[in-house]
């Protein structure tokens, strides 16, 4: 009992050290906009870590999803709504969470080794004796990009999903591919996009936060950096399965 109330303590004492390095971050955001040029750098990095890896596991799930849904409606003679269930799976819950997954996966523990490696060879100390505040200089160019980046890899990942389970639907279950087109249209509106994209900024937050407070508290030593990448993918990845919950609950419930 008495650890288990350790473990709480220590739990709720590091989400308040996230929730302080969030408004660090954005109180540096505030007094002085970050330098374009470090923000760009930032969007094409991520962009090309994660474009290809987000494409194909996309795919993959879309084919995964049409397959499961197709043989379910199947028995009560519904398979024809594959289409319709294709659609709202891939872009209100699957694009979302695998773009927020693949981003920590890659530029996300990428960028918690970087700050982390500044960490141990004391390049943030010399950016603090050089009056060059770590937060406005490190963080604030690496959120923008992040959030300015998930919204376009939702609308690549959702489209990637979605034909890549109308192919299946279409040329290996025989599913008419004007009826699988017509439910999507029709079941499908703007608001799913605008919700997912919405929650694709939300996780991208959450990654770039947990990924660069644990990259900037990283300890001495190789042995450091690893804690620190492991747990940056363990916490996002519980982080976004538990958000997108209550995220899904809120937007679609």
């Amino acid at each position: 009992m008495a650890s288990l109330l350790s473990k709480g303590v220590g739990v709720l004492a590091e989400v308040g050290s996230i929730v302080r390095f969030l408004g660090l971050v954005l109180k540096a955001a505030v007094r002085r906009a970050p330098s374009p040029s470090l923000v760009i750098e930032q969007m094409i990095k991520i962009g090309l870590e994660s474009f290809p890896v987000i494409m194909a596991i996309c795919a993959f799930v879309g084919s995964n999803i049409v397959l499961v849904g197709y043989y379910a409606f199947q028995r009560f003679g519904g398979q024809d709504m594959v289409g319709a269930y294709s659609g709202l799976m891939c872009l209100r819950e699957f694009a979302p969470i695998i773009v927020g997954a693949m981003m920590a996966a890659k530029p996300g523990t990428d960028m918690t080794a970087t700050i982390a490696t500044m960490r141990i060879r004391e390049q943030i100390d010399a950016l603090e004796v050089m009056s060059v505040n770590p937060f406005w200089f490190l963080m604030v160019p690496r959120f923008l990009a992040f959030i300015l980046v998930a919204p376009c890899l939702i609308v690549f990942a959702s489209i990637a999903a979605i034909a890549a389970g109308y192919v299946v639907a279409v040329f290996q279950l025989g599913v008419n591919g004007g009826t699988f087109v017509a439910d999507l249209t029709r079941y499908l509106t703007a608001t799913d996009l605008w919700c997912a994209m919405l929650k694709g900024i939300i996780f991208a937050t959450l990654t770039c936060l947990v990924a660069c407070y644990y990259g900037f508290n990283s300890a001495p030593g190789p042995q450091g950096v690893s804690r620190a990448i492991n747990r940056t993918v363990v916490v996002v990845a519980t982080i976004i399965v538990i958000v997108n919950y209550f995220l899904s609950e809120a937007l679609f419930g």
